[in-house]
């Protein structure tokens, strides 16, 4: 019924306006247009939708199909992500601080590495462990890599931030009986909370017990670091083990043996076995050990002032060793002799610093042979 008013009203309004041009014909098509709309107003009104009237489960499965219509339209619209290539996937896997890492030594250079594999393509990885940077306040590792695709050869580079493995540290030890020399550095080994081992000659003395109270070990050097395979059997007992229970009646356990320059014969060691936890040997290659496997015989790289040119590549090198230990885990033994710096057998006092800082700023353990017993 409104509609039908409110038809009429415009038909009357436009036959108003009309009438005003004073045009026959003009008046006479708006009078039929007039009448035509009044008509279809009043004969057929709009009939409104009464939703109330339709069953709600009528309604609500128009709305989902229709939103489901929708969704599935904008999907196929929409393309989803590109998948990975295989040497992108290997570029993230490098740059986790997760992957296993292995290094190679070839005399004092050490090349860490990693080798990748994604849906059987191997990929190897670089750490250029020499020039990484190292945030202090955290003692995380910024290390730059590259990556070869072996089988494409294809290269790429990125930069792995690494805190590195919890429990790596260094197992240092100072030999044979410069007992005033390194009692005087006590309060440098407290000042960056490192424990080291000395390996001692001859009889105890009161320097012993005085190292296990300050938290070292102390462990054994023979009598009178003779070369003992060169000597008879029965000299070589009497070097390595005569004064072994007196040691330990003073209290001094002494549960490791460092063999003099590092030489022994394989019989040798199936004796001293039977009377110490770990044997050492000494030389100039690098090792770093799983700390599950400090038994038996383990092998030491000497850090002596003669085998450096000069305090530049000392500390060149030992940054590399640290940082090697630190992104790929386990216990690195190092050994030297006097803390002084005319000897040539020993470490200067700065350059120890420097060792003792940087492991401890990389938050590397300062291990004990005593903490590897069985």
């Amino acid at each position: 019924m409104n509609s039908c008013i409110s038809a009429k009203n415009l038909c009357t309004y436009l036959t108003d306006k009309a009438s005003r041009f004073k045009c026959p014909s003009v008046l006479w098509f708006v009078r039929i247009f007039a009448a035509c709309t009044v008509y279809a107003a009043c004969a057929h009104p709009p009939r409104p939708l009464n939703v109330e009237s339709m069953p709600v489960a009528a309604v609500t499965a128009t709305s989902v199909e229709s939103v489901q219509e929708s969704e599935t339209a904008v999907m196929k619209e929409k393309p989803g992500p590109p998948e990975k290539t295989l040497m992108q996937q290997a570029l993230e896997t490098a740059q986790q601080d997760k992957t296993k890492k292995y290094f190679v030594a070839e005399k004092d250079n050490i090349t860490v590495k990693a080798d990748i594999d994604v849906e059987n393509r191997r990929f190897t990885a670089i750490y250029d462990v020499a020039h990484a940077e190292v945030d202090l306040r955290h003692a995380i590792l910024h290390v730059s890599f590259s990556i070869e695709d072996e089988e494409t050869h294809e290269t790429r580079t990125g930069v792995l931030k690494a805190e590195g493995a919890p429990d790596a540290g260094i197992l240092l030890a100072f030999d044979d009986d410069y007992h005033e020399n390194w009692e005087r550095n006590f309060g440098l080994f407290d000042r960056f909370g490192a424990r080291v081992t000395f390996f001692v000659q001859g009889k105890p003395l009161g320097f012993c017990k005085l190292a296990l109270e300050w938290g070292h070990d102390v462990g054994y050097h023979t009598m009178h670091h003779l070369n003992l395979p060169r000597v008879p059997k029965t000299k070589f007992l009497e070097e390595c083990t005569a004064e072994i229970g007196v040691f330990r009646d003073a209290g001094i356990p002494l549960n490791s043996f460092a063999y003099p320059f590092g030489l022994y014969e394989p019989w040798m060691s199936d004796i001293l076995l039977t009377h110490f936890n770990i044997l050492r040997g000494y030389g100039v290659t690098f090792h770093i050990y799983d700390r599950d496997t400090i038994r038996g015989f383990i092998a030491s790289k000497a850090i002596d002032n003669t085998l450096y040119k000069n305090d530049s590549e000392f500390k060149a090198l030992t940054l590399l060793m640290l940082r090697t230990v630190k992104l790929t885990g386990g216990v690195l033994p190092l050994t030297t002799h006097d803390i002084s710096t005319q000897a040539d057998w020993g470490i200067k006092p700065e350059r120890l610093e420097f060792l003792l800082k940087t492991a401890a700023d990389l938050k590397l353990k300062f291990y004990v042979y005593k903490d590897f017993l069985d």
